[in-house]
């Protein structure tokens, strides 16, 4: 295949007309603010073929599926990197999400497409999902973290929950009371501005895939994401990479071992609460507590 049918001709570094208005219309219900539909636009990313599309969905298994769909796209794992403090973003994969950049993938914005692209894409719809209760202590643990490396992404953040909800993140970081005062402040942000504003890492899931709108054709769970690996591969009609395991590179490295984050009461309530068409949509068990 010539390499001009593989990469978008022009990686574009202005702001183009998008298909913002259009969805907006065709789904007059769907949005609260014109932000939030280009925030799901820009999170689907496809290649110029427009064979698949995958709508990133924060703290629920990218990493594993883009080093999955970059091998299979392009027969090679991806073997990029570049340095935290070069970059001052504490994912240790930051390079592979900058394959939108290189042209190799892009999404309605960068790669100038349309509103089919959004709503009547001709290639496989791919998503994944996580168990509501382990993506938002996930969602914290990533918070703590850019505490402890200085990472600015999330700074203002850090700043809101200081001030608005009593965090010391000298003494509350990673402890079970920090958990507790991170959802407390994801609630009352929720009820005040709309969970659609809330940071990806921790918006509710269905805000990001909204499947009436994307429709995927796979889901797949991130507690195990081998079985959806071989069905994406299938699909494509591409082989499967020989070593599963190399593309879950950013998996959580905190002990299984240590205290329960779901021991205070009612914490599994505001969990229920806050990612409600989570557990409906995809599945999940709800707890109770």
């Amino acid at each position: 295949m010539q390499i001009a049918t593989r990469i978008f001709r022009n990686v574009r570094r202005k702001t183009h007309l998008a298909p913002v208005p259009g969805l907006m219309k065709t789904y007059p219900e769907a949005f609260g603010a014109p932000e939030a539909a280009q925030r799901f636009v820009q999170n689907v990313w496809f290649p110029p073929s427009r064979a698949w599309r995958y709508q990133l969905n924060g703290k629920s298994g990218n990493t594993f599926v883009l080093n999955l769909l970059f091998e299979l796209e392009y027969g090679t794992p991806f073997t990029c990197q570049v340095g935290q403090a070069e970059t001052g973003n504490q994912h240790p994969d930051f390079a592979l999400f900058q394959v939108l950049a290189s042209g190799l993938w892009g999404n309605a914005f960068t790669a100038g497409g349309t509103l089919s692209d959004v709503v009547k894409f001709p290639g496989l719809s791919l998503a994944t999902v996580r168990d509501p209760y382990a993506r938002a202590l996930s969602g914290f643990f990533y918070l703590c973290r850019s505490h402890a490396l200085g990472d600015r992404r999330f700074l203002t953040e850090r700043i809101r929950m200081n001030a608005l909800a009593g965090m010391d993140w000298e003494r509350d970081a990673n402890t079970p009371q920090g958990f507790s005062r991170f959802l407390h402040y994801l609630r009352d942000s929720a009820e005040a501005f709309g969970a659609e504003d809330l940071d990806p890492h921790w918006m509710p899931q269905a805000l990001h895939i909204r499947p009436e709108i994307y429709r995927p054709d796979l889901i797949g769970r991130t507690e195990d994401l081998a079985p959806f690996a071989k069905r994406v591969a299938d699909r494509l009609d591409r082989p499967l990479p020989a070593r599963m395991e190399g593309l879950r590179r950013n998996a959580s490295s905190r002990p299984k071992d240590g205290p329960d984050f779901y021991a205070e009461p009612g914490l599994r309530g505001l969990v229920e609460t806050l990612y409600a068409r989570d557990f409906d949509l995809f599945d999940y068990s709800r707890h109770g507590g």
